[in-house]
């Protein structure tokens, strides 16, 4: 669309005012993520004026985990995500646990040397097997009472304070009541395992506090049914220094918080937030709901998901977050901390209503399938997915339903595998920098712009786009002075093209189908473009003619070429102000196939007058599609060297995402 298009992006990203608020001052020396070169394998040429930032090149791609092969990725920041696993010990005997809270009589301590530890496994635990001489924490009201106390328990003031690790199990009913961890902290000193059991934990600051641990493990015992409800209280504490903080969660951890089980839990953060780590929180399992007044679930460090039934609700917030970053003095995002603020998902069924972003990271976010399919479903009145550095898709089935951007990142996306849904009010899939399309199935039912960045690689994947405005926009890079459409834009932007299957649709007025500030390339893959509706008609097209056959755009007369417009002929339908293909300086196709269905476009590739409907299939003998509207113009190349109205008999399909069916020999 040849309209002035600002620099939405400047590569020199304009990072977000995203405060990294929580113990960011106490990082250390942090080692932020350094921008990676990136260029494609199949953008070995360079584009003519194109301008580079911090030299984008794929070959050198750093990736996670889990990526999708590609002769061109390389594997990044390598980040452990390796599942915690306690030890295991043998198991003589099994007994059902039943753990009765009629009872409030405060029982006797026992001491430590004689409790015999329990020699149940921790999965028998989770199973609700036991021997009978595990720690019981039995909630009434506003107290409990304490079976097999190992000296390590001590109630007091609306608190069961637990002092050593160990297996601790939670049960009974506690209207206002808190179980704080407040353990040595010690490297490698064991996991404190909070076993919860049919409790109902609620209070007016954080119901479940961990102060210090070397690692907290919560456990949802099969078959339990578990609650737990923070009020609006100060939630201020005293820390292992003698400071005053505030715990932010209803679950509440400052340091390594895992949570597993097949029990249930539903966790109520009325104060600000619902499940909060300062540190890293795995989740590998359990039915878990979560309603906040913020974010839902937060991981300061990093936030890991590999299964489970999680439904989540942020009513101010973010759904899904991991923040940790280097602050600038304003108290607001300047980097990534090297190996932490990323959200990794690989496994579980996810259900996310966030009000700010669905899933936020100031680093990465990484969504993949392992032992369980990942399955996300985002509805924001905002981002869906939102992240400072990278978004990699590897895997899992994403749908996403947002009123500003789906997916959005201010540098790279990955999209390597795994099948996405977009529907949105504005942009599909946006990076500021580079945008890469390997394996993924990708299906944007609405969209104001559907897939934006300054660089676009199409290399892979089957995708289907809807616009009502651009369907793929290179652009938003710095303004290229040298570029013959200077004085129209304000930005550069490319499109490469070497793979894939990709069906770009557009409606509405003034739209572009394939729009790049810079230039256009084909090397191979397929591209169908198409106006599905009436575009132009009130400008009156700007074309009859006008393109004079000069192969380089729009001619004056005087022999002033400008805009992108590259052989071919114009057949009545070349429109300086864009259309099917719109480059500022050149659109290139020498593999691939390509056929466009419209009235209207900057650049003419090849191009047949020829009126068209959606009752039949157009193309050639070799590519074949039937347009779901109708037009007088078809733009052709690459490997259909002419078009026409033709029977596919004998021919292959392959159905895009939005059903349009594509006929190949």
């Amino acid at each position: 669309m040849r309209i002035f298009k600002l620099p939405a992006i400047a590569v020199s990203v304009v990072l977000s005012l995203m405060a990294c608020s929580e113990d960011s001052s106490s990082i250390v020396n942090p080692m932020p993520l350094s921008p990676v070169e990136t260029s494609s394998a199949s953008e070995l040429t360079s584009f003519g004026n194109e301008a580079q930032v911090n030299g984008i090149s794929s070959s050198s791609i750093e990736t996670p985990v889990n990526e999708v092969s590609s002769s061109s990725v390389a594997t990044p920041v390598e980040v452990s995500s390796s599942s915690v696993v306690a030890p295991v010990v043998s198991s003589s005997s099994d007994f059902t646990l039943n753990l009765s809270s009629s009872s409030v009589t405060v029982e006797n301590k026992v001491s430590s040397s004689s409790v015999q530890p329990s020699s149940n496994s921790e999965g028998d635990l989770e199973n609700g097997k036991a021997n009978g001489s595990e720690i019981v924490l039995k909630l009434a009201g506003s107290t409990a009472t304490v079976e097999n106390n190992n000296n390590c328990v001590e109630v007091k003031d609306k608190a069961a304070t637990i002092t050593c690790p160990g297996d601790y199990f939670v049960t009974g009913e506690a209207s206002d009541f808190q179980v704080v961890v407040n353990t040595p902290g010690a490297e490698n000193e064991g996991n404190t395992g909070i076993y919860l059991n049919n409790a109902t934990l609620k209070s007016s600051n954080s119901p479940i506090l961990v102060k210090n641990a070397d690692k907290t493990v919560i456990h949802l015992v099969k078959g339990s049914v578990n609650v737990v409800e923070d009020g609006k209280g100060n939630h201020l504490f005293t820390t292992v220094n003698g400071k005053q903080d505030t715990s932010k969660a209803a679950i509440y951890s400052k340091d390594d918080l895992n949570i597993k089980g097949s029990g249930k839990l539903t966790v109520t953060g009325n104060f600000k937030n619902g499940i909060q780590s300062s540190n890293d929180l795995k989740i590998k399992n359990g039915d878990i709901t979560v309603v906040a007044a913020d974010d839902a679930i937060k991981g300061k460090g990093s936030l890991e998901i590999s299964g489970g039934t999680l439904n989540i609700t942020a009513k101010a917030g973010d759904g899904l977050e991991s923040d940790e970053c280097v602050e600038d003095n304003r108290g607001e995002f300047k980097d990534t901390v090297a190996g932490k603020g990323f959200v990794e998902i690989s496994g579980g069924n996810i259900t996310i209503k966030g009000h700010k972003s669905g899933i936020k990271a100031a680093n990465y976010i990484l969504v993949s399938d392992s032992t369980e399919p990942s399955t996300i479903k985002i509805e924001s009145p905002n981002k869906g997915i939102s992240a400072e550095k990278y978004i990699y898709v590897n895997g899992g089935t994403i749908d996403v339903k947002s009123d500003s951007s789906a997916i959005r990142t201010n540098w790279q996306v990955y999209m390597n595998g795994g099948d996405v849904t977009i529907s949105t009010k504005k942009k599909g899939i946006h990076a500021d920098s580079a945008l890469y399309m390997r394996g993924s199935t990708i299906n944007v039912v609405t969209s104001f712009e559907a897939i934006e960045a300054f660089k676009i690689f199409a290399e892979g994947g089957v995708t289907s786009v809807f616009a009502t405005n651009d369907g793929w926009n290179g652009g938003g890079g710095p303004k290229n002075n040298s570029s013959s459409m200077a004085m129209f834009s304000e930005s550069s932007g490319y499109v490469t093209i070497s793979g894939g299957y990709h069906y770009i649709s557009v409606k509405g007025n003034m739209v572009d189908g394939l729009d790049a500030n810079g230039t256009g390339k084909m090397t191979g893959g397929v591209v169908i473009v198409e106006i599905t509706g009436q575009s132009y008609e009130g400008q009156g097209g700007m074309g009859g003619g006008m393109g004079g056959g000069m192969g380089g755009g729009f001619n004056f007369g005087g022999g002033w070429g400008m805009g992108g417009q590259q052989g071919g002929n114009n057949c009545g339908a070349y429109n300086f102000a864009g259309g099917l293909i719109d480059t500022d300086d050149g659109f290139t196709i020498t593999g691939g196939v390509l056929l466009a269905f419209g009235n209207y476009t900057m650049d003419v590739p090849g191009c047949t007058a020829l009126t068209y409907s959606n009752n039949s299939y157009y193309g050639s003998d070799k590519a074949a599609v039937k347009p779901t509207y109708q037009g007088n113009y078809i733009l052709y190349g690459g490997e259909v060297k002419s078009v026409a109205q033709v029977q596919t008999s004998g021919m292959k399909e392959i159905k895009f995402p939005n059903g349009v069916s594509y006929m190949y020999k």
